[in-house]
């Protein structure tokens, strides 16, 4: 029987717990849960798209299958169909690349276990990831305030700093927790954060 998620506690022991609370899913709560979150994202982002018809260009990751993180990829037809622009993360020398996706671009799975474009697509540009509008990040936990636990690579911490009029939306299975008592004011906390039962803005 798993045991109730804290109400608050710092990023290590969060990790822990949400990483096992995630493998513990069925295939079958993973399917419905990523698909519900693509429902409800795809929802904001064609109301998103409407306030700024010709300027939408968004970042989102692909899974981590074995780490069950949240499925994206049943919302990508639709964006294309909508004419919102996508790109996907691609790491290299540990610095994060930001690669656009199409519906032919090649993928292959890296060391991590990520999808990526391959080599052959160059990353976008300074002013290209400039043109990035909105970021659906990956996590483990977050909390009431919108502050984040990822994998502690801070990949995203650094794209958020860089590109501070991002609009930043977390995705993951499960409520937010009280409050990650480690955070810092290096981290930057979200704008939203979306999960089966409801999208929160903070």
């Amino acid at each position: 029987m798993q045991i109730d998620p804290p109400r608050s506690a710092e990023k290590a022991e969060l990790r822990d717990y949400f990483s096992n609370a995630r493998r513990a899913l069925s295939d079958d709560q993973y399917r419905q849960y990523s698909q519900e979150i693509c429902r409800q994202l795809l929802s904001y982002l064609i109301d998103l798209k409407r306030e700024q018809p010709s300027a939408m260009h968004l970042h989102l990751f692909l899974p981590i299958e074995a780490q069950r993180e949240v499925d994206l990829r049943p919302l990508l037809p639709h964006l294309w169909h909508y004419n919102i622009r996508v790109a996907v993360p691609r790491v290299r020398q540990g610095a994060l690349e930001h690669i656009p996706l199409t519906a032919e671009t090649k993928l292959k799975t890296s060391r991590w276990g990520i999808p990526e474009p391959t080599e052959d697509y160059s990353p976008l540009t300074e002013e290209e990831i400039s043109s990035i509008t909105t970021v659906i990040t990956p996590l483990l936990a977050c909390d009431i305030k919108g502050h984040r636990v990822g994998y502690g690579g801070g990949f995203y911490d650094q794209f958020f700093k860089t590109y501070p009029h991002l609009i930043k939306i977390g995705v993951g299975f499960f409520p937010p927790i009280e409050k990650i008592l480690d955070s810092y004011s290096g981290d930057m906390p979200l704008d939203y954060y979306l999960y089966p039962k409801e999208l929160i803005r903070f």
